[in-house]
């Protein structure tokens, strides 16, 4: 799943299978942690680099 930050402007990605493993903090942005902006999800675009894949860590 593709985000952006209204806040900060980072670009983001979440792969759905975090969702039971990070729960409230899925889609939230990794720098500021405001809740990202949904853009897209789906097989990986062109742009694909200019977002951050987020992980469990």
């Amino acid at each position: 799943m593709y985000y952006h930050c209204d806040r900060c402007g980072k670009k983001f990605k979440y792969e759905l299978a975090l969702i039971p493993v990070m729960g409230d903090a899925f889609g939230r942005c990794p720098v500021c942690g405001t809740p990202g902006v949904y853009e897209r999800d789906g097989a990986r675009i062109v742009n694909d680099t200019e977002y951050e894949e987020v992980d469990d860590d």
